[in-house]
């Protein structure tokens, strides 16, 4: 086993000694391609500002939470609310609707919904304006729950797609109408 080693690697110094050249050329480009680095120059550092928008601006805080939570005004009237971008519509129990003067008949809770309370009946309506801030939009979908299941107010994607842009920048919830 020795004796085919020493062969093997005798006739490899035979070769090395033989073509120089050859084997030179391969430890150079070996080492070029190592040795190749990259520099790309860091972007400049700017100063942060606060971000400018053109129409009306409602910014919110998100609470200790991480919940955003505000006073809307839904058909002109005061409601406690909890913005909610998992929530497919404006949501919200049969007692905030009739305080908010949606009339829901009993025969108009025919839809069902998934809402982390589970599986209930829910009964689709229309709010004239949700207003929050600055920010108004109007035609809003809205889910009513039967009775008083779900007691908070959740202001979903039917309110937020109506907006011109919404997002979260610098701790703050900024909603552009």
């Amino acid at each position: 086993m020795i004796q085919k080693f020493l062969i093997l690697a005798g006739g490899a110094s035979l070769l090395a000694f033989a073509f120089p050249s050859a084997f030179e050329e391969y430890r150079q480009r070996q080492a070029q391609e190592q040795a190749v680095e990259t520099v790309v120059p860091a972007p400049a550092v700017q100063a942060a500002s606060t971000p400018t928008y053109a129409g009306r601006v409602a910014q919110l805080t998100a609470g200790e939470d991480g919940h955003f939570r505000t006073e809307a005004r839904l058909n002109g009237r005061p409601v406690a609310v909890l913005v909610d971008t998992g929530a497919t519509y404006v949501s919200m129990n049969e007692t905030t609707a009739r305080r908010l003067g949606l009339q829901i008949r009993a025969d108009a809770y025919r839809y069902k919904a998934q809402t982390a309370n589970g599986e209930t009946d829910v009964a689709v309506a229309t709010l004239d304006r949700v207003t929050i801030g600055r920010v108004e939009v109007r035609d809003v979908e809205a889910l009513i729950t039967r009775g008083d299941v779900m007691p908070t107010t959740l202001l979903g994607m039917s309110f937020l797609k109506k907006l011109k842009r919404f997002g979260v920048e610098e701790g703050r919830l900024n909603l552009v109408e």
